[in-house]
């Protein structure tokens, strides 16, 4: 599918792990099945630069979607304003979650997500009524109703599921009006347990270019 917004870092290490362990050259990783629960939370976002000379408005969206959860497709998004180039976004010192497994003692095989972090104009829509935007748009609520049915992960399960969480992200540039211009920074990623255990074994991942850095981390929970 096409985005309207093109990622800035793409983390897809189960594409690469995948392919060696099928070569025998690595053991899978799965977690427990004792693991009740995952979550991936932010931890911190650090503004190095932005376009307005003295301060300006943040918004930090994030898309996660797993194919299993009563909400398949879990969203947040956050605003900041007053915000400094040089400066931590205040998320406070548990950070931000950005997603929790809803099926109790269902793990999901796959994750995929998106982190987006934006300048805003100062007519910045609450970060709210954006979320009940999106949640309240027919193409949304048929991806969330295509994944309730999904029951295998296969390639074209997990290619839904891929889809859903691009479809979301273009719709939240719709309603922001955003452009390349607005985007300081766009991370695209996925976990799959059958190779990096949801990415839990990561521990806190560091990443971002030269306008942010954004730490986040995969939980068992």
């Amino acid at each position: 599918m096409a985005t309207l917004l093109q990622p800035d870092t793409v983390f897809e290490p189960s594409a690469v792990l995948g392919q060696q362990a099928l070569l025998g050259n690595l053991s899978r990783e799965v977690l427990p099945i004792t693991t009740q629960a995952v979550r991936m939370s932010l931890k911190s976002v650090f503004i190095n630069r932005i376009r307005e000379l003295g301060r300006g408005e943040i918004q930090v969206i994030s898309v996660v979607t797993d194919g299993v959860s009563a909400e398949p497709i879990q969203l947040c998004s956050e605003v900041y304003r007053n915000v400094r180039r040089r400066t931590t976004l205040p998320i406070g010192p548990g950070g931000i979650t950005l997603y929790r497994t809803q099926a109790e003692g269902k793990i999901p095989p796959f994750l995929d997500y998106r982190i987006l972090v934006m300048e805003l104009d100062d007519d910045a829509r609450q970060a709210g009524d954006l979320l009940d935007q999106v949640r309240q748009d027919s193409q949304f609520q048929s991806f969330r109703d295509s994944l309730l049915q999904v029951t295998t992960f296969t390639a074209p399960q997990i290619a839904l599921i891929g889809a859903a969480t691009d479809f979301t992200l273009n719709i939240i540039a719709k309603l922001l009006k955003a452009n390349k211009d607005d985007q300081l920074y766009l991370l695209r990623g996925s976990f799959d347990n059958a190779f990096d255990d949801l990415g839990v074994g990561f521990g806190e991942i560091t990443q971002g270019n030269r306008n942010v850095t954004v730490k986040y981390q995969v939980e068992a929970v």
